[in-house]
């Protein structure tokens, strides 16, 4: 800025009252225009001012304080006896902070803060600074002054105003400097429940530390436990805020599962705390930068914090396979996307810029090199530490310290990988004497059943299209997995060859197969037979060997993938058959006796108060209310009023979902919109389970029609999950919805639409070829148990 007389603010919501200037201590005279279309405050000054002036604007305001989640707001916990508590908490995050006072807000006007709460005396206050000074002020009140902030942007500001509320505490040991860590809680909730989230915050302060070689710049930090709150966390400076199930822990009652959850979301606001809020993207578009590298690292930070957990195992299924089907769509969109309109920001908080961008970046860290990759993060937080960056700036500082194979250049694959929309696929055919890959864009791993051990390929025509690549062979190879490890963000699409001695390995010895690459295979065999690239038939022909499957990660993907066709076909003449192939391989599992168990269980917890293990208690009480009628369903909503564990409360909400009655349904949609039994942040996951109940869906998706605008701000992230399997007969295209969402919704909407239509298409494409797969399958089933029979005969 050289002259100006105008100064532009950002204010939602809020009343002005009164308001002077001044310039270099001389008092200034102005002009003031409100804009309500992009919630701005303008001055018009009387004279210029200069780039240098001192410029003091006081400003008299009021605004309210609302239940929304946004700005200021208030979160209601309610104890297990029905008594409720109010706290005021913010969230700022991506463009709120204007709802509770005016200021710059864009993530590149970075300032520092001075926060002074006036509080009742039983209120305790937190903000991202420890207290400076708390002292009486008038009328019995309390003021709280707390020290300046570092320099930040406006959406790392927090304050939390606590009602009812403990705290435990420890101090760091291996820090440079020592912090204190306090974790906050409700009272009534905390006991039991903390010791975990402290440990954990605590242990990833250290981790962090010492990966970055930065020290943590302040020195408090506070978890905050707040029953309702819009995200799973938030990163706020020195006040990280958490929804109560992201951060409480209740050994013995929650599952391994659940803790291992918790671990993964402190770990990823602990590294926000150097890779977004010492250094912040420039703006919005760059968003990835942020959550990308938080969500990578925080793998990173669990592993090395629980190695016995192997967590990052887990990482291709949460995030490349987990990001690849959205990206999939015609409606998805770049990771880095510009947008200059504020109200599209929130649709950039998606797979995309968390889970895709994360897929890249650990692509783009296996190719530079571990300790290069870490030398390049050290020297990028150090050279715009308070300050702001783009990635491109990020990845000119890789491409010095990494050692690339010739041709490779980090800047430029970065670049077409954030920029482009989509996954790239590669096709892979096996002859012979040689392994032919047409359209490969990265360098990968290949592995052949001959040699153990993978062979890197490497292409000196990076980026270009429609390549194409012959690897000799030294041996004969019945079969070649491309990308094992998962490591590139690519599918691989075989030969038809290919997937029979895949299938044929996989019936015959799937352990030959690390779990990661029998993902893999599934998961991109899967989404080819959805985009008709591969006859379904193949994808089951992989399948079946899922009877000798007992690792949790490839049955993370197979479950999803066998409901997804099995809620397709449902309706259709040969429906039954899959079901009946499905339950076949269930109790060739013993899932047939672990129902039966389930509901043993159940009745022992019931009548001899035997409580079921953490990792059982779902399936325990889903299978108890679905058998159990009415009186299982109420114990289920007394206990879920009861509970203390977050954990537990969505337990039991999934089990309260999967009754069968029609009425007991219909009372569970009611409650979810009465406001009194359920917090607005849990009702996106009840509808969801209901819709997964084959007996409550169409009664749900009838109570969603009629009462959508009650639904419509629970819904904004969820809206697909509770939706996606519309009867695609019947509604084709829900219009209803377009007209009850606000614009910054329609890319959410667009993928939703696209989706159905999607269904639509793979059941029309689909419906021959799977008829006539399980038609041969069954005689061949038929013949295989007539031999069986045979044999055992003989041996009588």
């Amino acid at each position: 800025m050289n002259t100006t007389k105008l100064i532009v603010l950002h204010a939602d919501n809020l009343i002005m009252t009164t308001f002077s200037m001044s310039v270099n201590a001389r008092r200034m005279e102005a002009e003031f225009f409100f804009c309500p279309a992009s919630s701005q405050w303008a001055f018009m000054m009387d004279e210029e001012v200069h780039a240098g002036d001192f410029i003091d604007l006081g400003i008299e305001f009021q605004g309210e304080v609302l239940p929304d989640l946004q700005g200021l707001y208030i979160s209601t916990h309610t104890d297990s006896r029905g008594r409720k508590t109010k706290s005021a908490v913010t969230q700022f995050e991506p463009s709120y902070a204007r709802k509770m006072f005016p200021c710059f807000d864009e993530p590149n006007f970075k300032a520092t803060f001075e926060v002074s709460v006036i509080r009742e005396p039983h209120h305790v206050v937190r903000s991202n600074m420890k207290m400076k000074l708390s002292e009486e002020h008038v009328d019995g009140l309390y003021i709280d002054v707390f020290h300046r902030t570092v320099k930040m942007s406006t959406y790392l500001l927090a304050v939390a105003i606590l009602d009812n509320y403990d705290y435990v505490k420890r101090t760091t040991k291996s820090t440079k400097a020592p912090i204190e860590v306090r974790l906050y809680a409700p009272k009534d909730v905390i006991k039991g429940q903390a010791e975990f989230g402290l440990d954990t915050a605590i242990r990833s302060l250290e981790f962090f530390e010492n990966y970055f070689d930065i020290p943590y710049p302040l020195d408090k930090i506070d978890l905050l436990a707040l029953d309702d709150f819009s995200e799973g966390a938030m990163e706020n400076w020195g006040l990280i805020t958490f929804r109560d199930s992201t951060l409480l822990h209740a050994e013995g009652i929650a599952s391994a599962l659940a803790k291992e959850q918790i671990a993964l979301v402190i770990c990823h606001e602990i590294a926000h705390q150097w890779f977004g809020n010492l250094v912040t993207m420039n703006w919005w578009n760059d968003l990835w930068l942020n959550e990308g590298f938080a969500n990578y690292m925080e793998y990173r930070c669990v592993d090395k914090l629980f190695p016995d957990w192997n967590i990052m195992t887990r990482f291709y299924v949460e995030n490349v396979a987990f990001s690849q089907e959205p990206d999939g769509l015609r409606s998805s969109r770049a990771v880095s996307t510009h947008t200059s309109n504020e109200t599209n920001i929130m649709g950039l908080f998606d797979a995309i810029s968390y889970h895709k961008a994360a897929a890249i970046i650990r692509m783009l860290q296996s190719l530079s090199g571990e300790r290069n990759f870490q030398r390049s993060l050290i020297q990028y937080l150090n050279k715009y530490a308070y300050g702001n960056a783009k990635g491109s700036q990020l990845w000119k500082i890789v491409e010095k310290h990494a050692v690339l194979p010739h041709g490779v250049s980090i800047a430029s694959l970065a670049t077409a990988y954030i920029t482009q929309v989509g996954c790239p696929m590669i096709y892979v055919t096996l002859s012979n004497n040689e392994i032919i890959i047409h359209n490969q864009v990265i360098p990968f791993f290949l592995r052949k059943c001959a040699n153990q051990k993978s062979q890197p390929i490497k292409n000196d025509c990076i980026g270009l299209p429609a390549n194409y690549v012959a690897w000799p062979l030294v041996e004969h190879s019945k079969w070649v997995i491309a990308n094992t490890g998962g490591f590139s963000y690519v599918k691989v699409l075989y030969d038809k060859k290919n997937y029979a001695a895949l299938a044929k390995q996989l019936r015959t010895n799937h352990r030959a197969i690390s779990s990661i690459d029998r993902s893999m295979i599934l998961n991109d065999a899967f989404d080819f037979a959805k985009t008709s690239k591969l006859d379904i038939g193949v994808y089951l022909d992989l399948l079946l060997y899922a009877e000798e499957e007992m690792d949790r990660l490839p049955w993370t993907l197979i479950s999803k993938q066998v409901q997804y066709i099995e809620d397709l076909i449902e309706d259709t003449s040969f429906g039954h058959i899959f079901k009946v192939e499905i339950l076949e391989m269930a109790c060739r599992l013993r899932h047939r006796d672990c129902i039966k168990q389930a509901h043993n269980r159940y009745n022992d917890w019931i009548t001899k108060k035997k409580r079921p293990s953490p990792e059982l208690l779902g399936v325990v009480l889903d299978e108890g209310v679905r058998q159990g009628g009415v009186a299982a369903w109420e114990r289920a909503y007394a206990a879920y009023l009861e509970a203390k564990s977050p954990s537990e409360k969505y337990q039991l909400i999934g089990a309260m979902a999967s009754t069968t009655h029609p009425s007991l349904i219909s009372r569970l949609l009611r409650l979810s919109i009465e406001g009194s039994s359920f917090r607005p942040n849990v009702i996106p996951r009840m509808l969801s389970d209901l819709t997964k109940n084959e007996a409550a869906r169409a009664l749900t998706w009838r109570f969603f029609r009629v009462n959508y605008k009650e639904f419509v701000r629970m819904l904004v992230k969820r809206l697909p999950e509770c939706v996606l399997f519309i009867d695609s007969k019947r509604d084709k295209k829900p219009h209803f919805l377009k007209k009850s969402f606000l614009e910054d919704n329609k890319a959410r909407l667009n993928q939703l639409f696209e989706q159905i239509e999607l269904n639509i298409q793979w059941r029309r494409l689909n419906e021959r070829p799977l008829r006539k797969w399980l038609e041969n399958w069954d005689e061949e089933r038929r013949v295989i148990q007539r031999r069986r029979r045979h044999h055992k005969h003989r041996h009588h």
